[in-house]
């Protein structure tokens, strides 16, 4: 599955991606980050998908430090991580790198267990459970699965994704604009 399968499925928005600059964000950041991520920030950048899902953007403060809602709820995932994580350890807080957050402030982080950012599996932290699950693919692929009920079991604490079989995303910028001319951008 590819950023193509998803692009058929979800339709960008005229104007939606983003340039990020990797090579400076992934210094900041002390990292790499996964190509299927890259790729979406690409043809979509930050935004929500469904006014339920938001998916965050790496960014970098005035001094050159990760920071932004990625970085915060990264702070979020990693403290959630060591209080109630897995106790067979899967690794530690600080390989939890967070990517979206949901309606019920569910976490969808990847795990970094691996050099190559490709092999990252992601991980949830379902708010309403209070449990952590693993799933062994990447971030456009858990998408595409979560739209098509491919999952064993939706992932999410909340079902608005779930079968989506014309899934909207807009950027922040889209949503305002929209509301900005009288309109509700997701009616």
């Amino acid at each position: 599955m590819c950023i193509d399968d998803l692009i058929t499925l979800m339709p960008p928005l005229s104007g939606a991606g983003s340039d990020v600059d990797w090579e400076a964000v992934e210094d900041a950041w002390g990292t790499s980050f996964p190509s299927d991520y890259k790729a979406f920030m690409r043809h979509y950048g930050p935004g929500a998908i469904e006014n339920f899902l938001s998916i965050l953007e790496p960014s970098i403060d005035a001094s050159g430090q990760p920071g932004g809602y990625m970085f915060e709820e990264t702070w979020v995932a990693q403290d959630e991580w060591e209080s109630s994580g897995p106790s067979d350890a899967w690794s530690t807080p600080d390989a939890i790198l967070a990517w979206a957050v949901d309606g019920t402030a569910d976490l969808l982080c990847w795990q970094r267990t691996d050099e190559n950012p490709d092999a990252w599996p992601v991980v949830v932290y379902e708010r309403g459970r209070d449990l952590w699950q693993r799933y062994e693919c990447g971030m456009v692929e858990f998408l595409l699965r979560i739209f098509r009920s491919e999952h064993p079991r939706h992932p999410l604490s909340g079902t608005p994704l779930w079968g989506t079989a014309e899934p909207r995303f807009l950027t922040l910028s889209q949503e305002r604009r929209i509301t900005a001319s009288g309109r509700d951008p997701w009616a």
